[in-house]
């Protein structure tokens, strides 16, 4: 939206500084949400997390327990990024090169900063062997599960670790394991920094809920045994690691003053005490004045001054002091609705105090979840020009952002025929086939504005679209050219943008043998990129012209990556549905075509932004056949059809157009989710070929073997026959 001065548009700051938050723990979510209530001009947001969730460890006793269900105790990140106008890198760290001010990331580029914060939290700590690490959660409660499953009346759960983590862990699986599955709680000290009150209390609760604590440490001394400090063998079918935790190695090379354990050494003002511009905070950071224990209470409290001062810091204002309360109210949940409080020397039990954590936990969880959309803006024009605003206002990336079909084809119809003796192929087929001195070759271009905050994922995504088409010609590509508008920042700023994503294009392109041997750059209101390929056709060339009755219809991929998208544009994906979402668009058609080749494959096409419907029908008219097409047999991404009733992409209306050329057999109606599904635009999607029956089987059992979640979903029929069964 534009603030109007003196009739002039008063513009946003182009970005000038980096600032990027390493870890999406819980400092960092306070951050993102301070900068988004107060953006500061001139500095961007970057986020880099391992996941796409931050779990509240607050919370996860009471999901062990039944109470909270697991999404209820994740904060989404991708939204609240979003909110925060902060690009979301999703990456795992393994360095920090201060001298090049550089993040260090598995199998990508590095990501520079201008300023850093760091709040990835702490590791596990060894021994851990046979047992199951708590942390980190996200790994945690899927193994958990299982664990659960397991667990029979004979069976014994050792929890190792008998602080504050360790004991609620054990009330709640007391809750929700069979009585008869024995339960052991082991450690020195039980609930070590408590008052005696509170230790009593757990004490007396721990006899009641037959859950026995064994007064010794725990330590592996090989790979298949744990062992007590008495010399004794833990003896347990299951156990759980909720013990000691460690600073992660990378920490301590990139040369940062640590304390003896390795975490990262910060002054009153959260800043390294070695490299200033670093900041630090939660698990992973040693307060050097004023020491604390490891807990994710000081981690929620130093959100706000870690915030202020990031600001500060960048805009060379004097910092304020982080004071780390020395006693603070603790409610740990006995796992059937009660808590036990204590603060100081004073402790408290009863169902109240149950109610008041629930209460604390929620509200913080949600304080971040349940954000205001974008979605929620509406243009602001008179009545009179109302009706024809868009449908959408919040327009989707990728092929969702396309002109729709009927729009293209009436201008295509307007221009003049395009005809040259050079030229076998044109417009209609997924690639230009030309002549040059005797030789083919195929050229095609495709790009889109970014549907990421991440520049190297969306260059790899629109790399392997790219390509599709080349793909979908049977075709080997050969080279490519870049087209790439960059929105205003700093020039150093503007020079990494470009770098990451040309970084995640070549990629993608040089596994392909194929050279990026040029392109060109351009500045404009947000980042898009488009690719021109070049492609040599091979022994024969298969277009969408080939297809013959009887022929079954395979699809490479599927269907949904529109509706996920836009959905994660409106924070309404879950981290799982996006997760395979990109996992599918990451997937290159290369071995597909390879495979469709050894069976003879008559006509292919790639789906993209006309989607299903659309694409076919082109391939149908192009052969002149019909199609008999099974909607129950057609894959699609989890959550899409969940997805489509909420919401749906920018290009979806436009594209359900091409549904009233088929028949929809009796019981099937234009509203069904699947039916509208054909019509969702792809980005990077999969290849639609249509192969002799006699090699459907072998066809599908080597798409599977190179990882394709292909189907058979219909088949060619004569003429004049288009059925969606």
């Amino acid at each position: 939206m534009l603030t109007h001065m003196q009739g002039s548009a008063k513009k946003a700051a182009p970005a000038l500084r980096d600032l990027v938050l390493l870890g999406g723990g819980h400092a960092h979510v306070s951050v993102l949400r301070k900068f988004a209530m107060k953006p500061e001009p001139g500095v961007r947001l970057t986020l880099i997390s391992r996941d796409l969730q931050t779990p509240y460890s607050g919370m996860l006793p009471g999901c062990i327990a039944g109470i909270y269900a697991a999404e209820e105790i994740h904060i989404n990140l991708g939204p609240l990024a979003a909110f925060a106008n902060a690009r979301l890198i999703t990456a795992e760290v393994t360095g920090v090169d201060l001298q090049a001010r550089a993040i260090q990331l598995q199998g990508r580029p590095p990501v520079k900063f201008d300023l850093l914060s760091i709040n990835t939290g702490a590791e596990p700590a060894p021994p851990y062997v046979d047992a199951v690490t708590v942390k980190p959660i996200s790994t945690f409660l899927p193994k958990w599960q299982r664990m659960k499953s397991d667990l029979r009346g004979t069976d014994h759960l050792a929890i190792i670790g008998a602080g504050a983590g360790g004991v609620e862990l054990a009330f709640a699986a007391r809750s929700v394991l069979p009585a008869d599955v024995k339960i052991s709680l082991y450690g020195p000290n039980l609930l070590p920094g408590q008052n005696q009150k509170t230790i009593q209390r757990v004490s007396q609760l721990l006899a009641q809920k037959d859950i026995t604590w064994v007064a010794e440490r725990v330590e592996g001394h090989s790979t298949e045994t744990l062992q007590l400090t008495s010399g004794a063998a833990l003896n347990a079918t299951h156990a759980l690691w909720v013990t000691h935790v460690q600073a992660p190695q990378w920490i301590k090379a990139a040369g940062f003053k640590t304390d003896v354990d390795g975490f990262l050494s910060v002054d009153k003002h959260l800043q390294s005490t070695s490299h200033p511009g670093v900041f630090a905070a939660g698990d992973i950071a040693f307060l050097r004045d004023q020491p604390r224990p490891k807990a994710g209470v000081y981690a929620v409290r130093a959100g706000a001054v870690l915030a202020d001062n990031l600001r500060r810091s960048v805009t060379r204002r004097a910092l304020r002091p982080f004071r780390a309360q020395k006693n603070y109210l603790a409610l740990l949940g006995d796992g059937q609705g009660k808590a036990i409080a204590n603060r100081g020397s004073w402790s408290a039990y009863g169902r109240k105090w149950w109610f008041l954590k629930d209460r604390i936990d929620r509200n913080f969880v949600n304080k971040f979840n349940k954000l205001p959309l974008e979605s929620d803006l509406k243009y602001d024009v008179s009545k009179a020009l109302r009706a024809e605003l868009p449908t959408e206002v919040m327009r989707c990336g990728g092929c969702g952002a396309k002109l729709a079909a009927d729009p293209l084809r009436r201008v295509l119809a307007r221009l003049p025929e395009q005809r040259a003796d050079h030229i076998k192929l044109g417009i209609g087929d997924d690639a230009a086939l030309i002549q040059t001195q005797g030789a083919d070759t195929l050229v095609t271009i495709d790009g889109f504005r970014a549907m990421f905050d991440d520049p190297y994922l969306f260059g790899r995504i629109a790399a392997h679209h790219s390509l599709n088409d080349i793909f979908a010609m049977a075709a080997k590509p050969t080279s490519a050219l870049t087209f790439v508008t960059l929105p205003l920042m700093s020039e150093a700023l503007m020079e990494e943008e470009l770098f990451q994503l040309l970084s995640g294009v070549v990629a993608v392109l040089n596994k392909h043998q194929v050279p990026l041997v040029g392109g060109h750059t351009a500045e404009g209101a947000e980042l898009t990129l488009a690719l021109t390929v070049t492609g040599t056709p091979g022994f024969k060339a298969i277009t969408k012209s080939g297809a013959q009755p009887g022929d079954a219809l395979l699809l490479t991929k599927p269907l949904g990556t529109g509706v996920v998208l836009a959905a994660a544009m409106q924070g309404k994906a879950s981290s799982h549905w996006l997760n395979e979402c990109i996992s599918s668009m990451d997937l290159s058609n290369a071995d597909a075509v390879d495979v469709f080749l050894a069976h003879h494959v008559h006509a292919l096409t790639d789906i993209t932004g006309f989607g299903l419907a659309g694409h076919l029908a082109e391939v149908l008219r192009a052969s002149g056949v019909g199609v008999e097409l099974e909607l129950g047999a057609i894959p699609a991404l989890s959550g899409a059809q969940k997805l489509i009733t909420q919401l749906h992409s920018s290009l979806q209306s436009a594209n359900e157009i091409a549904l009233r050329d088929y028949q929809l057999a009796p019981g099937i109606t234009a509203s069904a989710l699947e039916v509208k599904l054909l019509a969702d635009p792809q980005t990077s999607g999969g290849l639609l070929a249509c192969v002799p029956q006699e090699q459907v089987a072998s066809c599908l059992r080597k798409l599977t073997e190179h990882g394709y979640s292909a189907a058979n979903i219909g088949r060619i029929a004569e003429s004049g026959t288009w059925i969606i069964r």
